[in-house]
C-alpha cells in the first residue's frame, strides 16, 4: 500500500470520528433538551396544571369548604402538590373521618373523604350539636336529630364529652340500642338512662371496656338500677 492511500485512509477514518463524536454530542443536546421541556412541563408548565379539584363523600361539608381547606391555588402543577399535606389540610376539618388525596393526570385533583357518622346529640343554645361515637363534635344544627343518643352535659367542656365518647365506644351494638340518653354531670358522674325506664351508673370513663362486659351480664338479669361504676363489685337492683 502507497504511501499516498494510507495517508487518505487515515483522514477518513479521523473524519468518520469527528462525525461520530459530532453525532453524541447532538444526541446527548438533544436528550438535554428533551429533558428540559419534559422537566418544564411536568413542574412549571399549564399543561399539566391543577384546573379541577374533585370532591367525592361529603354529605356535611360542602365542596367549598373542602376546596378552601386544600389551599391549592388553580394552574398548580400537579406535580408540585404535596398530596400528604393537602390531606392533612383536610382532615383538620371536624367532619373528616378519613382523607385521601389523589393527581388525576392531567389537570385534575381528587378529594375523597369519609366523615363522620352521627353517633350522639347535646343540646346547646337554641340547637344542638352532633358527635361521633367517640365524642367528637363536627356539626351544630338547629333542629334536634332523630335516632340519635341525646347527651346530657355542658357543652363547652371538652372533657366530659371526650369521656361520654369514651363510654359510648366501649358499648357493644345491643347496650347502644338500648341506650336513651347519657348524662354527664361530672367527670366521675355518668349515668346511662335505658329506652325500658332502667339506670345505668357507670362512674367515670375509665375501665369502660370492662364495664361494658360486667353490664352485658346484668342487664339479662333484670333490674331498674345497675351499678358498674366499680366492675369488680358490680350491683343491680
Amino acid at each position: 500500500m502507497s504511501i499516498s492511500a494510507a495517508t487518505t485512509r487515515l483522514e477518513t477514518r479521523r473524519r468518520l470520528d469527528r462525525r461520530r463524536w459530532w453525532l453524541r454530542i447532538g444526541s446527548a443536546g438533544l436528550v438535554v433538551v428533551l429533558l428540559a421541556v419534559a422537566a418544564y412541563v411536568v413542574w412549571f408548565s399549564p399543561v399539566l396544571a391543577a384546573s379541577t379539584i374533585t370532591v367525592t363523600g361529603n354529605k356535611v361539608l360542602s365542596k367549598t369548604d373542602v376546596v378552601a381547606a386544600t389551599q391549592v391555588v388553580p394552574g398548580t402543577p400537579l406535580a408540585r402538590l404535596d398530596a400528604a399535606a393537602i390531606a392533612d389540610r383536610v382532615a383538620g376539618l371536624p367532619a373528616v373521618a378519613e382523607v385521601t388525596v389523589s393527581r388525576d393526570w392531567p389537570d385534575r385533583l381528587r378529594v375523597a373523604i369519609t366523615e363522620r357518622v352521627p353517633h350522639l346529640s347535646i343540646p346547646a343554645g337554641g340547637g344542638y350539636l352532633v358527635a361521633d361515637e367517640s365524642g367528637v363534635v363536627f356539626q351544630a344544627v338547629k333542629d334536634q336529630p332523630s335516632g340519635l343518643v341525646r347527651v346530657v352535659a355542658d357543652p363547652n367542656d371538652q372533657a366530659v364529652l371526650a369521656d361520654v365518647g369514651a363510654v359510648f365506644s366501649a358499648l357493644d351494638d345491643r347496650q347502644r340500642a338500648q341506650v336513651n340518653r347519657l348524662e354527664a354531670p361530672s367527670r366521675d358522674g355518668i349515668i346511662l338512662r335505658l329506652r325500658d325506664g332502667a339506670k345505668v351508673i357507670w362512674g367515670s370513663a375509665e375501665q369502660s371496656e370492662l364495664k361494658s362486659q360486667v353490664l352485658a351480664t346484668l342487664l339479662p338479669l333484670g333490674g331498674d338500677v345497675f351499678d358498674v361504676s366499680a366492675p369488680g363489685f358490680p350491683a343491680r337492683r
